[in-house]
């Protein structure tokens, strides 16, 4: 019953409103028993006061009964402002029920005697003391408690009545309120949101746009923001999925089409020529890759899409080689430079590692088109580990690619372009437990830095010791 939030608001309300009510009857309680004592001594003085009578003069008894009465007590002492002490009524020199004086009462003194006159026994005959009314002096009063009781059970109950009345009132009215300002609109946003969360994709369960100025209506506001997002998001892998599948399907096929490349270009080794045998090995072994890399692709997805087969191995040759793949040479257009220690080894996934150089330096190409300019690979050794600049003189990357660096199909600089070059490239320096940044872009070129912590130089310590 209690584990809706509208259950617990109400509840709560009316605990809230009925401890306020609580203090409120208890210094209501307070307040009744002092002003009743006090109009008990301020009557009896008045009346100490109407039946005194001149020295040497009898009162009547009859009168001092009636002034007693009418001011309901028992007996009174009044002291004058001149010091003269005036006394009405038998006087009580035997114990009474309790002694109150109310000039040292505190707050909290007041609290307890009320409830204690209230929930407490009958205490019978009670002297009570006070201040007397306009002037100096005291009043000293023997009353009998039971009507004092009887009006506090009178007044209570009634004050209990009303507080009762007006707590459900303002509990209602608060809790509707609250029901209609805050709960509904988050009920609202829950039921929202399973429904959400049964069909993302569809638009029209977007949650409508809220014109709301509070806290609810910032929820909602973001709320809607994240089911866009989600919704993108879900889309564009809807669309990956759909391209994985035909890229799947068509790397079945190239991967054929490759192997029988690759019988093609074993006759090639035959040839006598030296240059026709140099180029079929690099052929060769471009075929090679592309075929491991057709079968990597159908692997893509499992749990171990990227697991690196980690060797130790020349840094200079495969940099040598990756340059030769998209046709770099010291006499090519651009310039390519290596300036990669022969002396430096490094452990990573060769193959790997080759497919992430060949994407840097195939944008390094792009980069630089058809003008001059020089492309550098380097290598330094920062304490057992490697970390690989490669540098062009191109005019640097334009804005928006710098912000989608690592985004796929977003980080492209040209038309035709997928954007999944520095996407790969990041994928396989995190595989190895390593990362790749930009280190500078702008007009005089651009430096990408690839960091592998895994990566050791034992060759160059050796060299140089």
């Amino acid at each position: 019953m209690f584990k809706s939030l509208s259950a617990r608001l109400l509840v709560l309300t009316i605990l809230f409103v009925a401890l306020v009510d609580t203090v409120i009857v208890v210094s209501s309680v307070a307040r009744f028993r002092r002003d009743w004592l006090n109009e008990r001594l301020w009557d009896a003085q008045i009346a100490s006061l109407v039946v005194a009578t001149p020295a040497g003069r009898r009162a009547d008894p009859a009168v001092h009964d009636e002034a007693l009465a009418a001011a309901m007590v028992e007996s009174v002492k009044f002291e004058r402002p001149d010091g003269r002490l005036l006394e009405l009524g038998p006087a009580h020199d035997g114990p009474l029920g309790a002694y109150y004086d109310l000039r040292a009462s505190s707050r909290l003194d007041l609290v307890k005697d009320g409830l204690s006159t209230l929930f407490g026994a009958d205490k019978g005959m009670v002297r009570v003391t006070g201040a007397a009314r306009n002037g100096p002096g005291y009043v000293s009063v023997v009353v009998d408690e039971a009507p004092l009781h009887a009006g506090l059970v009178a007044h209570v109950r009634h004050l209990v009545l009303v507080s009762l009345l007006l707590s459900f009132a303002v509990a209602a009215l608060v809790y509707f309120t609250l029901l209609r300002v805050l709960v509904r609109p988050l009920q609202g946003l829950a039921a929202h949101v399973a429904e959400f969360s049964a069909a993302p994709e569809d638009v029209r369960r977007l949650i409508p746009e809220s014109k709301r100025r509070d806290e609810i209506g910032t929820l909602q506001r973001s709320l809607r923001a994240m089911e866009e997002q989600i919704r993108h998001a879900l889309a564009q892998k809807h669309g990956l999925a759909t391209l994985g599948e035909a890229v799947a399907k068509v790397n079945h096929d190239l991967r054929n089409i490759l192997a029988t490349a690759r019988l093609v270009s074993n006759r090639l080794t035959e040839n006598n020529d030296p240059a026709v045998r140099t180029v079929s090995v690099t052929l060769m072994r471009a075929i090679d890759r592309a075929i491991g890399l057709c079968t990597d692709t159908l692997k893509f997805g499992r749990p171990q899409e990227l697991h690196p087969r980690v060797i130790r191995f020349a840094l200079q040759p495969l940099v040598e080689e990756v340059g030769r793949s998209v046709g770099l040479t010291e006499d090519s257009n651009p310039m390519f430079l290596n300036h990669v220690s022969p002396h430096m080894e490094i452990e990573a996934d060769p193959e790997h590692l080759f497919r992430a150089l060949q994407n840097l330096l195939r944008n390094s190409v792009e980069a630089i088109g058809d003008g001059f300019g020089e492309i550098a690979v380097g290598c330094s050794d920062m304490g057992g580990q490697a970390v690989i600049d490669v540098s062009d003189t191109g005019p640097g990357l334009p804005d928006h690619a710098r912000e989608n660096l690592f985004k796929p199909f977003k980080g492209s600089t040209h038309a035709h372009g997928a954007g999944l070059g520095l996407v790969n490239v990041q994928e396989i320096a995190h595989a190895h437990g390593g990362e790749i940044r930009l280190v500078k872009s702008d007009a005089g070129g651009t430096v990408f830095r690839l960091h592998l912590p895994r990566t050791v130089n034992v060759s160059l310590h050796q060299a140089a010791g």
